[in-house]
């Protein structure tokens, strides 16, 4: 199947296309059908005519050939056998789809509500939102055990639903048994797979590529099954963290913690030029956008603070842009967790689609630079300034009629 398109045109029919297909905003369950991918179509400067419209229903029945529908999710032939087998099970899907009439887990939970029937992090909640929730589906995720660049853990899903992230509408599924957690994260891992396999189809239809499909759905699942390969085990120090320290090291905890803080507001961290000297998020930094804004704006050469500029692309789906806030510590909200190591691996690794960098360590312990010791003495202060926030909110039990799930903003 080759599908290739030839630049031009305006937006507009696009734009028509897509509002007749889902709508002014998308339902819960209102169509068995997986909106496709309009505002990454126009991203790739695909043109909308003839040949580019019949090039996006070839896409779309590519997609619903290998992956099913909302209510009937299907995994790939390529996929059922190993290495791949373990990504997602056909049972753990149906739990977390559901069937028609009987909505799964990932509606009646509120994860459509947040995160999209598609995962596309566009709801029916989604824009009152402060950060917007995920869009699953071009495969990046912030909090995570392993380097920038690769794909998360199953482990680091089943955190984040156990948990929560602090300081944000993701809240604490503490009723759900281990079954449904796992089956909500090998949804979470299907809808990124169908996302990403969906944007790479599109990226090669609008180079003109007429690559093999199935190995290019395979190349995006071998990064999920080597993600544990990807994870590094790091030494914690010699001195003590804080939480494990004891009145004899209380001295040496203390000097941890002031090194950290001279290396905060130095010149070589530079922690405070984004978060700010006192770790009150007001540092001096311009204001930024997430990367999955600036995938639709910036970087295709459009102004994000220019509404009138991207409305056409926010008719496709793009969420009215908002500022990046660096995170204020003092507040204690750390969404990667509190534990001395989930804060070590952030400042090493640097998270994934936002603008915090991987630290940026000396080659030698002779160079200037940063010291792995550092980063050690870089936690030691950010647990010593960070409160402890209260509890994230439990989500309210849906109201349901008929296969339709109602959410009050």
């Amino acid at each position: 199947m080759k599908m290739s398109f030839r630049n031009g045109s305006s937006v507009c029919s696009l734009v028509i296309i897509a509002l007749s297909a889902i709508g002014c905003r998308e339902p819960i369950r209102e169509a068995n059908h997986h909106e496709p991918n309009f505002l990454f179509a126009e991203v790739m400067k695909i043109s909308q005519d003839t040949e580019m419209q019949t090039a996006l229903v070839e896409s779309k029945d590519l997609m619903k050939e290998w992956f099913g529908t909302p209510d009937a999710p299907k995994i790939p032939e390529a996929l059922r056998e190993a290495p791949y087998d373990e990504l997602f099970t056909e049972a753990n899907l149906k739990l977390a789809a559901g069937e028609p009439g009987s909505p799964g887990l990932y509606v009646t939970q509120q994860c459509a509500s947040c995160h999209g029937l598609t995962g596309q992090g566009r709801g029916l909640v989604a824009a009152s939102q402060n950060p917007y929730p995920r869009d699953f589906r071009p495969g990046w995720f912030k909090y995570k055990s392993n380097p920038r660049s690769a794909k998360p853990l199953k482990s680091d899903f089943v955190r984040i639903l156990r948990k929560g992230l602090s300081g944000s509408q993701m809240p604490i599924f503490d009723k759900l048994s281990d079954d449904e957690i796992h089956a909500l994260v090998d949804y979470a891992v299907f809808l990124s797979v169908r996302g990403e396999f969906e944007r790479s189809l599109l990226q090669d239809a609008a180079m003109e590529n007429d690559g093999d499909k199935e190995e290019l759905l395979t190349n995006i699942a071998d990064r999920w099954v080597d993600a544990n390969d990807a994870t590094e085990e790091f030494e914690r120090p010699a001195f003590p963290l804080v939480g494990s320290e004891t009145p004899e090291t209380a001295e040496q905890l203390a000097e941890s913690i002031q090194k950290g803080k001279e290396l905060f507001v130095g010149p070589i961290a530079a922690c405070s030029q984004c978060h700010g000297e006192g770790g009150t998020g007001a540092g001096t930094k311009l204001p930024d956008y997430d990367d999955w804004t600036k995938e639709w704006t910036a970087k295709i050469g459009l102004n994000p603070d220019n509404i009138d500029e991207i409305a056409p692309l926010m008719a496709l789906g793009g969420m009215k842009p908002q500022h990046l806030k660096p995170r204020s510590i003092v507040e204690g909200h750390l969404r990667g967790g509190r534990d001395p190591m989930d804060i070590y691996r952030r400042i090493r690794y640097g998270i994934a689609g936002s603008p915090m960098p991987a630290a940026s360590l000396a080659a030698s312990s002779q160079d200037t630079g940063l010291q792995p010791d550092d980063l050690w003495h870089l936690v030691n202060y950010v647990l010593s300034i960070a409160q402890v926030p209260p509890p994230p909110i439990p989500p309210a039990s849906p109201a349901t009629s008929g296969d339709s799930v109602a959410i009050s903003p």
